[in-house]
């Protein structure tokens, strides 16, 4: 009996490792790049000190993606490059311990993304994805009318997850849309005396020209 268990599963595997060869050897792969790309994401800087907290919340902040990447049936990879416009909050005196009211002008710009993709086809036109990796950005801040706060900037890397859907018109287009979380929370240790931290992310279409392999 045991004999036969020894035999028996290393055949399952083989057999089951072929079959999904020969089926990724019939998968037609597509390399794409998507040159109108867009979005409108939340941006969102805290900094906690001793003396107090302050916290830049804004959404539907625009951005612009350029992105390249390859397609197979089940799976995908990509990257993009994406430039993003700042946040910004007025704040009153004595936040954090300054003696003036002032304000701060937030961005995480630009940005470059490494994703993979997870894809369930429902159709050969339309299908969803799930995109998982990384982003590193450029993350300033950049305050005014206050001598509490000073100009500075981090380059961070951060993990990037999202979902998406993406529509086939004709052989040579796909239109794809999604939402995706860039940062979230990413330690920015850029305050001498706090504790800064971001996220960013929203929802983002693209328009993508197709060349098939």
């Amino acid at each position: 009996m045991l004999l036969k268990k020894e035999f028996f599963l290393p055949a399952l595997f083989m057999a089951f490792f072929t079959t999904q060869n020969l089926h990724a050897q019939e998968q037609e792969i597509e390399v794409y790049y998507g040159a109108l790309g867009g979005g409108l994401y939340a941006v969102e800087y805290t900094e906690t000190r001793p003396t107090g907290r302050l916290s830049v919340k804004q959404t539907a902040v625009p951005a612009g993606l350029l992105k390249v990447g390859v397609d197979a049936q089940l799976w995908g990879a990509e990257l993009r490059l994406g430039l993003m416009g700042s946040a910004s909050k007025n704040f009153p005196a004595s936040t954090i311990g300054s003696a003036t009211p002032f304000n701060i002008d937030v961005q995480a710009s630009p940005f470059f993304s490494y994703l993979g993709k997870l894809q369930y086809p429902f159709t050969d036109n339309f299908k969803a994805y799930l995109l998982l990796g990384g982003t590193m950005a450029r993350f300033a801040i950049k305050p005014g009318g206050t001598s509490v706060l000073l100009n500075s900037s981090a380059i961070k890397t951060g993990f990037t997850y999202g979902l998406g859907l993406a529509y086939k018109p004709n052989p040579d287009f796909s239109v794809e849309m999604e939402w995706i979380q860039y940062w979230t929370n990413v330690d920015l240790s850029i305050s001498a005396a706090g504790n800064s931290r971001a996220s960013f992310g929203g929802f983002g279409i693209s328009v993508n020209k197709l060349f098939d392999f």
